[in-house]
């Protein structure tokens, strides 16, 4: 039986700079699997100011963002996002927002985020950090 993912930019950046082998080995075996990946387009844009803003190439993070559907960004999210009871930042906040557009049930957070992860638990939805080998920022959930 196949997942689905909404995968923020955390775990996004490390698997396309190769920054964690065990995140990218999740998401390898979660291809193979047929698993679904979704994320707002937040995340696209995250991505890529990252690597835009250090210098570094952006092609294998667009082959990666490429195996996403990116759920669009409106006024309506925006205003869910600011009226949610969580403690959570702007961008993490259209985040959660976005998964919510499938429903707790529907859809596993995969996140390096600790806050958003804590977010993502209040608000009912199960969470999985695959960033297991990261010495510098031990996994969060």
């Amino acid at each position: 039986m196949s997942e689905r993912w909404y995968v923020d930019s955390s775990v996004v950046l490390r698997i396309a700079k190769e920054g964690s082998p065990a995140a990218r080995a999740w998401f390898d075996a979660a291809l193979a699997r047929g698993d679904s990946f979704v994320a707002s387009r937040l995340m696209r844009v995250e991505v890529l100011r990252v690597l835009r803003n250090n210098g570094l190439e952006t092609a294998a993070a667009e082959d990666v963002i490429d195996r996403f559907t990116l759920l669009s960004l409106d006024d309506a999210l925006a205003d869910e996002a600011a009226a949610l009871p969580v403690i959570a930042g702007g961008a993490d906040a259209l985040h959660l927002s976005a998964a919510g557009r499938l429903g707790a049930g529907a859809v596993t957070i995969v996140t390096h985020d600790a806050q958003m992860a804590r977010a993502g638990v209040t608000l009912g939805y199960a969470v999985i950090d695959p960033v297991t080998d990261d010495p510098r920022h031990p996994a969060v959930v």
